[in-house]
């Protein structure tokens, strides 16, 4: 085999790698835009990162829900998932404790299972962001652990490791050496 033959072979396998990572990262942000899509949500996942739902859902608990719900709808005792109406940039999940009707809209009041009371808010349209439809104990613990900046780091370093691995300088085979057989 000359060594015009194995460079060739070389990009040719090298095409199709990058070739089959394309594939797999258009299978990924596919399934992720399905998911979004189905479950009516830009976020379908969260981590459980607090004991106020325990016994019904503990730390580290991954939650799915199902956005595009209207508050109207719900009922007490529906786990719901929303945004702290005195720090929105917080989100909460709590269980549905009562419904409150308004001439405002409305809205519910909430309580975590693990609470000894009510939440003191009222939780409105507008910051209602789903109903749990699953629960998938302890793999959340991961994300917790991998909690910014630590996980970006742990990814850029399995990127560039990935990277150096695969664009390494491939050696030459010596003068003895017989070569591959196909």
């Amino acid at each position: 085999m000359t060594e015009e033959t194995g460079e060739s072979q070389q990009k040719s396998s090298r095409r199709r790698e990058f070739i089959s990572l394309g594939v797999l990262a258009l299978i990924v942000v596919g399934g992720w835009a399905g998911l979004i899509t189905a479950l009516g949500t830009s976020t379908p996942f969260f981590v459980v990162s607090s004991g106020s739902m325990i016994p019904a859902l503990k730390v580290g608990d991954v939650i799915v829900i199902k956005g595009g719900g209207e508050v109207k709808s719900l009922q007490a005792g529906d786990i719901i998932v929303f945004k702290n109406p005195l720090n929105p940039e917080r989100v909460i999940v709590h269980r549905v404790f009562r419904i409150v009707n308004t001439d405002d809209g409305g809205g519910v009041i909430t309580k975590g299972d693990n609470n000894p009371t009510q939440d003191n808010w009222l939780v409105r349209p507008t910051h209602f962001l789903g109903k749990v439809l699953l629960t998938v104990p302890y793999i959340g613990f991961a994300a917790i652990w991998l909690s910014p900046p630590l996980n970006y780091v742990i990814m850029i370093a399995i990127i560039s490791f990935v990277v150096a691995i695969e664009f390494r300088p491939k050696r030459k085979k010596s003068d003895g050496e017989l070569p591959a057989v196909q």
